[in-house]
C-alpha cells in the first residue's frame, strides 16, 4: 500500500501523487461492488421456472410418442402412478404457460391429464395407460422453426412384470443426449414418407351397389379415392398409390398384394353400401377385419364383398394360399392395435362431416384387409339406396368433405405435428 508522508505520498510528484490517489478510490469503489454484489457473480441468479408451452400425443413406427415443448430443454422424471395403471410424468422447475392442452388420447395412452403445478415448483402431468408400457427411448429435439426445444418420449408395450421392473425407481428423463440437429422439414429430400394405399372398391364389371337412379359404386368410390389422394400429395407427408386409377376389375388378393409388396405403412379401401327396400338408412361406417363378425349386417357385408372375384370368371372364391393363412395367423399384435387404432380415428373424423350408422365401428372377414403387415381398414361412405347420402356421394362439395376427414385422421393417426 502507498505511505503517504505529508499532503503527497514520498517520492512522487504531485501529479503522479494525483493519479495514484485516483487509481486507489478506484479500486476501493470496486472492492465494495464487488464485496456487495460479487455473491450474485460467483452463483447463477435464481433461474426461472421453465414454460411448458405445449403437449402432444402420436404414433411413430409402432411406438406411441409423447412430445413435452417448452422454453428450454425439458428434464423429467417417469414414475408409476399410486395405483399402478399408469405413469406420473413430473417436471422440475416447470410451470403451464399455454392454455389447456387438447391432447386427443391415442396409441398406448387411453387419456393424458392436465398439467398440475405442485407447491414445490414442479408440473405433474398423469398418464392413463391402455396396457402396461415402458420407454423405449427418449431425447431431445433442437428448435426448428416455430417449434420449440422439445422433449419426445417413445413407448412401448410390456408385461405387467417389466412393467414394474422399470418404476421401481423414478426414470430420468431424457435417456439419450441432446439431439441437437433437428429433423429435415416434412418432405425434404432424403425423408421416407408414408405410403397411403387408397382402394376405390370394385370396378370394371363389378359395378357394386347401384342407385335407383342407375348410378354405380364403382364411381364414387373412385372419385373419393382420387379427392384422398390429391389432398395426401398436397401435404407433402405422403406418398400415395390407387389400387385402381381406372373404371378397372382388380382381384381382392392383387389389392392386399400392392400394399404388401410395396410395404405400404396403411391400407384403406373405400365402398359404399345399399340395403334393398329400406332407403330411411343412412351413415358412414368404418371396418376392421375380424374372423367373428360384430353384427350380422357386417357378416352379411363382408360375405358380399368378398364374392366379388367371381364376376371376374364366374369361378369360387378360391381359398387363400397356404402361406397367407399361416401369415394371419401370426399377425403381430401391433398390426391389429394399429388397424383398430386408425379405424377409432377415421370413426371420429367421418363424424364430424357426416352422419354415421349407429355402431359404426364394426368388424368382419373381408378379404380385401387381410395383409398381415399393413394397418388396414374398410370405409362405407354411407348408404346409396339413401337419397340424401346418393346426393352427398355425388357431389364435388360433399367428396371434398369427406375426402378432408379421411386425410384428418391419417394425420392424427402418424401423429404429422408429433416431431
Amino acid at each position: 500500500m502507498l505511505r503517504f508522508a505529508g499532503p503527497y505520498p514520498q517520492g512522487l510528484s504531485c501529479r503522479d501523487a494525483a493519479m495514484a490517489r485516483g487509481i486507489f478510490i478506484k479500486l476501493l469503489f470496486l472492492l465494495v461492488f464487488i464485496v456487495t454484489t460479487g455473491l450474485g457473480l460467483a452463483s447463477p441468479a435464481r433461474a426461472e421456472p421453465l414454460r411448458l408451452t405445449h403437449l402432444q400425443l402420436g404414433l411413430n413406427a409402432g411406438l406411441t410418442r409423447l412430445v413435452i415443448e417448452a422454453s428450454a430443454p425439458p428434464q423429467a422424471e417417469l414414475a408409476a402412478s399410486a395405483d399402478g395403471l399408469g405413469l406420473l410424468l413430473t417436471l422440475p422447475a416447470t410451470r403451464w404457460a399455454a392454455p389447456p392442452p387438447d391432447v386427443t388420447a391415442g396409441g398406448l395412452v387411453a387419456a393424458l391429464g392436465l398439467p398440475v403445478a405442485a407447491p414445490d415448483g414442479t408440473l405433474n402431468i398423469a398418464i392413463e395407460l391402455i396396457e402396461p408400457a415402458v420407454v423405449e427411448r427418449a431425447f431431445h429435439l433442437a428448435p426448428q422453426g416455430r417449434r420449440g426445444h422439445r422433449l419426445v418420449i417413445d413407448l412401448r408395450p410390456a408385461d405387467p412384470n417389466a412393467f414394474a421392473a422399470a418404476y421401481a425407481d423414478p426414470v430420468h428423463l431424457p435417456l439419450d443426449t441432446a439431439v441437437d440437429i433437428a429433423p429435415p422439414p416434412v418432405g425434404a429430400a432424403g425423408e421416407r414418407r408414408r405410403l397411403i394405399v387408397l382402394d376405390p372398391g370394385h370396378g370394371g364389371q363389378d359395378p357394386g351397389a347401384i342407385t335407383a337412379s342407375g348410378r354405380y359404386e364403382k364411381e364414387i368410390t373412385l372419385n373419393v379415392a382420387r379427392a384422398v389422394a390429391q389432398k395426401l400429395r398436397a401435404t407433402g407427408r405422403y406418398r400415395v398409390l390407387l389400387t385402381r386409377e381406372s373404371d378397372k376389375f382388380i382381384r381382392l388378393n392383387e389389392r392386399v398384394g400392392m400394399a404388401r409388396a410395396r410395404e405400404a405403412d396403411l391400407f384403406l379401401s373405400i365402398h359404399a353400401d345399399s340395403l334393398s327396400g329400406d332407403r330411411a338408412t343412412r351413415g358412414a361406417s368404418v371396418y376392421t377385419r375380424a374372423e367373428a363378425a360384430s353384427d350380422t349386417e357386417a357378416e352379411s357385408l363382408a360375405l358380399r364383398e368378398n364374392r366379388a372375384d367371381q364376376l371376374a370368371d364366374g369361378l369360387p372364391v378360391a381359398e387363400m394360399d397356404d402361406v397367407v393363412s399361416i401369415l394371419l395367423d401370426l399377425a403381430s399384435r401391433d398390426t391389429v392395435r394399429l388397424s383398430s387404432r386408425f379405424a377409432g380415428l377415421l370413426t371420429a373424423s367421418m363424424g364430424e362431416t357426416t352422419p354415421l350408422r349407429r355402431n359404426a365401428l364394426r368388424a368382419a372377414n373381408f378379404r380385401v384387409l387381410s395383409a398381415p403387415d399393413v394397418p388396414s381398414a374398410l370405409l362405407e361412405l354411407g348408404y346409396l339406396s339413401n337419397p340424401a347420402d346418393e346426393a352427398l356421394l355425388f357431389s364435388e362439395a360433399g367428396r371434398d368433405r369427406l375426402a378432408g376427414a379421411v386425410v384428418g385422421a391419417i394425420d392424427r393417426f402418424f401423429g404429422v405435428e408429433a416431431r
